[in-house]
């Protein structure tokens, strides 16, 4: 398989860069789903906050790098067979998702960050609180970074229903083009 992009093909970057951003944001759904409920016992009552803002954090640095990747590397051409209408819904749904990623991380980064405390990722590196003082801000933005992530995960269905559609039923090389085939 090729490292870029071709006329037909996605190369291995943009393909390692799709599955990991999927991988992650369905992964990050659900502990974000399940941490929620932890019990301030809970032995990962501090762990998996620290994992979800680690990997919150990571999955944006993907997301720009899967940006700045199509900006030298343009994707493949369409797929003939598949209706105008189609491939409009398509890159909607693709802008959607990434816009909903952006603004999930944000949203995140002002309810950890709402006090006036750093974003600390991995214990790497911190990013220092910009916006603090707000009269509850960690409560708005936990509410928007709920919701959207409700939304997203709705669009994730979408995509991947339509993508199991078009390898099935059309039978055409939507998915095996991102499976690397």
């Amino acid at each position: 398989m090729q490292l870029a992009n071709n006329q037909s093909r996605y190369g291995w970057v943009a393909i390692c860069l799709h599955w990991s951003i999927a991988l992650l944001t369905i992964s990050l759904f659900i502990v974000g789903i399940w941490m929620v409920e932890l019990d301030y016992y809970d032995s990962w009552y501090q762990q998996a906050p620290w994992w979800h803002k680690g990997l919150g954090v990571i999955t944006l640095w993907l997301i720009i790098g899967r940006w700045l990747w199509q900006l030298f590397r343009p994707k493949p051409n369409a797929i003939e067979s598949i209706s105008d209408w189609q491939n409009k819904v398509s890159w909607l749904v693709h802008r959607l998702m990434n816009l909903l990623i952006i603004t999930i991380a944000a949203s995140g980064y002002l309810m950890v960050t709402a006090k006036g405390q750093s974003l600390t990722v991995f214990d790497w590196y911190s990013i220092p609180a910009i916006v603090s003082g707000i009269t509850n801000l960690e409560d708005i933005a936990g509410d928007i970074h709920f919701l959207l992530a409700y939304g997203l995960i709705g669009l994730v269905a979408l995509h991947t229903t339509a993508a199991i559609l078009h390898h099935y039923v059309y039978k055409d090389e939507t998915l095996k083009r991102m499976l690397g085939r």
